[in-house]
């Protein structure tokens, strides 16, 4: 009895540990979104400004492609190609993106990912300042 008992604290110990790195990396997504401006539009889309957290390996069919937008939270982007007139060039984009929701375990890959994407982005940003400024 000692032992089960031991054994689910110690399953509890570990949920509770994930559920802690998952706010974490929220939290440092969330900071590092808020210090990079402008934050890039997604694949060309002039709607939805996006970088994605596809971390490759974890795809889901439940799921379109996840991207972080600059409040640092996730979301599915969702792109609609539309039949316009011949004088626009035939075919529209209606870009959109839906929050989505994730359990710890699913959200630390994404977060991780993004958080390096965003942070690469912030160090390309500084060192173009510094060649740039006078």
């Amino acid at each position: 009895m000692a032992d089960e008992l031991n054994a689910a604290t110690e399953v509890k110990r570990t949920a509770d540990g994930v559920q802690r790195l998952a706010d974490q990396l929220h939290e440092t997504l969330v900071a590092l979104a808020a210090n990079l401006v402008p934050f890039p539009y997604f694949l060309g889309s002039t709607e939805v400004r996006a970088i994605e957290a596809e971390p490759g390996g974890v795809e889901r069919a439940d799921r379109g492609c996840i991207v972080v937008c600059d409040d640092g939270e996730m979301y599915e982007f969702i792109m609609k190609v539309q039949q316009g007139d011949l004088f626009d060039g035939g075919m529209g984009r209606d870009d959109s993106v839906k929050k989505v929701e994730m359990r710890p375990e699913d959200y630390i890959p994404y977060a991780y990912h993004a958080i390096k994407e965003i942070g690469a982005l912030i160090d390309e940003q500084k060192t173009r300042a510094k060649k740039y400024s006078w």
